[in-house]
């Protein structure tokens, strides 16, 4: 029941994640901006809207929304939300399950855009493609590093280690937390990697995978993309801010885990608005050496393992 919940909280949190971002954003740019509750509402009038797709689709289109949204929460199921002791779907909480579920995911989309027929979907999948080259090999080493020292692959494990002071040293903390972090900017699609809120063809990445659907599809593939934005942000918590997660089974306990989740969501959020605030969208062309510097950090956290 506890991996339940967890799921739940993320469902619920997800739209409205979404929706303070863009939100601080546009008060940092001196303008008003749409309520933290309007992806929420969004949503609600994508489903009820007529489902209208390309003449070039095929099954995929209809299957890649259910797929990709089903991948998206088996993945949630691995994470250590409020709770680090194992339960019923947190099971192991292996990092090589959780990262397959969302590799297949991103297959999924890759497929989508690919299958809609749009030379603009198209466009968008290879560079996505191109990305994930570097971005998951960054994301699988970050985790090892932090994991490693406690001898757990599993995200149970590394918060156990981690609330008993027995895991990695700060300098692989560090190295980890900044590798983590500036990845999750490409993962999620934000500034200045990448525009969420532009439909300019010629800029997107994420955003063209939702260019040819609509309807029930289009709040699906939505609502994956936000589930997704903040699992990477639980996953970073996991990794470099265990504090507050309750290991037992109190109900003071949840109470302090939800407090402490709830703060490190907000904290995370006004992060990336503030970014996105301040920076310009960067050429495509610069996001590989980005990434690779993200990767080259990633490394020495594992070196560091080895060294100290």
């Amino acid at each position: 029941m506890i991996s339940v919940w967890q799921v739940l909280l993320l469902m619920v949190m997800a739209p409205f994640v979404q929706g303070y971002v863009q939100w601080l954003k546009a008060r940092i740019q001196g303008r008003i901006g749409p309520s933290p509750l309007k992806p929420w509402r969004d949503l609600r009038k994508q489903l009820a809207k007529e489902v209208v797709l390309s003449n070039a689709a095929s099954w995929v289109s209809r299957l890649v929304p259910y797929l990709s949204l089903g991948l998206v929460l088996g993945a949630a199921a691995c994470l250590p939300v409020l709770s680090g002791l194992p339960g019923p779907l947190l099971g192991s909480g292996s990092i090589f399950l959780f990262l397959s579920l969302l590799a297949f995911s991103r297959l999924s989309l890759l497929l989508l855009g690919l299958d809609s027929g749009s030379a603009f979907a198209g466009m968008g999948a290879g560079r996505d493609l191109l990305f994930s080259l570097l971005v998951e090999p960054t994301i699988f080493i970050s985790l090892l590093a932090v994991g490693l020292p406690a001898d757990a692959t599993a995200f149970p494990g590394i918060l156990r280690a981690a609330a008993a002071n027995t895991s990695q040293n700060p300098a692989v903390a560090s190295l980890a937390l900044v590798a983590i972090a500036g990845v999750i900017l490409v993962e999620t699609g934000r500034l200045p990697v990448d525009n969420p809120d532009t439909h300019l063809e010629l800029t997107m990445v994420h955003e063209s995978f939702l260019l040819e659907s609509s309807g029930r599809y289009l709040a699906l593939l939505s609502f994956s993309a936000q589930l997704r934005q903040l699992l990477w942000y639980t996953v970073l918590f996991a990794a470099c801010f265990p504090w507050g997660i309750n290991e037992s089974s109190t109900g003071a306990g949840f109470a302090i885990a939800i407090l402490s989740f709830l703060i490190k969501v907000l904290f995370a959020s006004s992060a990336v608005a503030v970014i996105e605030g301040v920076f310009a969208k960067w050429r495509v062309f610069a996001v590989p050496r980005y990434l690779t510097f993200m990767l080259a950090l990633a490394v020495a956290a594992m070196l560091a393992d080895a060294i100290l």
